[in-house]
């Protein structure tokens, strides 16, 4: 996957990280990979990357990614 900050989160993308990450539960390197194959991008599965998008994810929605439900 490319670097986590350089993929551009909208609404959209940070719900169905969020929906990814809370309701299914997924790890930081599944969110990776599920944003690189949502957006046709390469992945890696990297556990930083899907950190970096939960972090930019939770705080668009107004949420803290360092407590429940996010972690």
């Amino acid at each position: 996957m490319t670097d986590a900050q350089t993929v551009e989160v909208d609404r959209e993308l940070a719900q169905l990280i969020r929906a990814w990450r809370v309701d299914e539960q997924q790890t930081w390197r599944e969110i990776a990979a599920r944003v690189a194959g949502h957006l046709d991008l390469p992945h890696s599965g990297n556990q930083l990357a899907g950190r970096d998008l939960c972090l930019k994810a939770a705080r668009l929605l107004g949420e803290d990614p360092d407590v429940e439900p996010w972690n």
